[in-house]
């Protein structure tokens, strides 16, 4: 016995109408009242009752159609697990995040994203917010965790997650730990244990030396932040730091956070390309950032 026979009989039952059943299924009505017809003759037992005005199903056909059902669901299901194995990509997010900060970002949609979402799975690439942009320019990278900057929104989406405010890092017996907020001026003969090149912090603290008329003393400048955070630690010089992602990393206590005179803030969200179509699993991801923002 042909499926389709199986389609044809199921919508006719519903509907009890041989008509309207054709109607449903794009095909014309003598099609259904054949296909049903050998259908009959092949069980051998009468479907349907007709009549002028409608349809009605038999004691064989009721019998019969409560076995169709399960066979039409178990063959759309069996459609859909296949669909969703050949796309398993639809569950896997790429996702680039800045070191420190995205770490902390990404314990949250670990726990909470994960239990919502069980089948998502993560693909992650930390690195600096250059080369966040550049691997989703080349297409990599489904969305990037980073500091944003202006005029970014011209060229990406933005979904902003956190504003921070950058501060100093002296440890607690430097002589500038007692101070309450700091100039830059105040930092122009101090041993600085600074950012990657390539890094969005280190490029805007360059701006405000400029701006202020200093060159600043760089004694280190390591690749890992919890490098650069132990020197500190170590009183072997003074560094930056976003808010207080540092805390996570070492023991803070030896560690004074102090805000500059002139506040410099950076701003971290998630970006991707604009007229790009996100895949099930990042459109998941964004929508649990703005659903819990405050949180995160």
């Amino acid at each position: 016995m042909e499926f389709r026979k199986l389609q044809y009989f199921e919508s006719v039952a519903r509907l009890s109408n041989f008509t309207k059943a054709a109607e449903e299924l794009y095909v014309a009505q003598p099609t259904i009242t054949t296909a049903i017809k050998r259908m009959e003759e092949e069980l051998g037992v009468p479907l349907f009752v007709r009549d002028k005005r409608k349809v009605l199903l038999t004691y064989e056909g009721e019998v019969f159609l409560e076995k169709v059902k399960d066979i039409l669901k178990r063959f759309d299901q069996a459609i859909f697990d296949m669909q969703e194995m050949s796309a398993n990509h639809e569950w896997t997010v790429n996702i680039g995040i800045v070191p420190i900060s995205g770490s902390s970002l990404l314990a949250v949609l670990y726990q909470g994203l994960t239990e919502k979402y069980p089948n998502i799975r993560y693909k992650i690439l930390e690195i600096g917010s250059y080369g966040i942009e550049d691997a989703i320019k080349r297409g990599e990278m489904d969305i990037g965790y980073l500091i944003l900057r202006d005029n970014m929104q011209e060229k990406y989406n933005i979904c902003r997650v956190h504003k921070s405010e950058l501060k100093v890092l002296v440890h607690i017996e430097h002589p500038l730990a007692c101070r309450q907020s700091l100039s830059v001026r105040d930092l122009k003969d101090e041993k600085i244990i600074y950012f990657p090149q390539h890094s969005y912090v280190r490029q805007k603290m360059d701006a405000e030396f400029q701006r202020c008329g200093v060159v600043p003393n760089i004694f280190a400048e390591p690749v890992q932040m919890i490098s650069l955070y132990n020197l500190v630690q170590h009183n072997a010089g003074i560094s930056f730091s976003v808010g207080e992602y540092y805390d996570s990393m070492i023991r803070s206590e030896d560690i004074v956070a102090i805000p500059l005179e002139e506040p410099v803030y950076c701003e971290t969200g998630f970006i991707w390309k604009k007229g790009e179509k996100l895949n099930y699993a990042a459109q998941r991801c964004l929508e649990y950032v703005q659903e819990h923002a405050e949180e995160l």
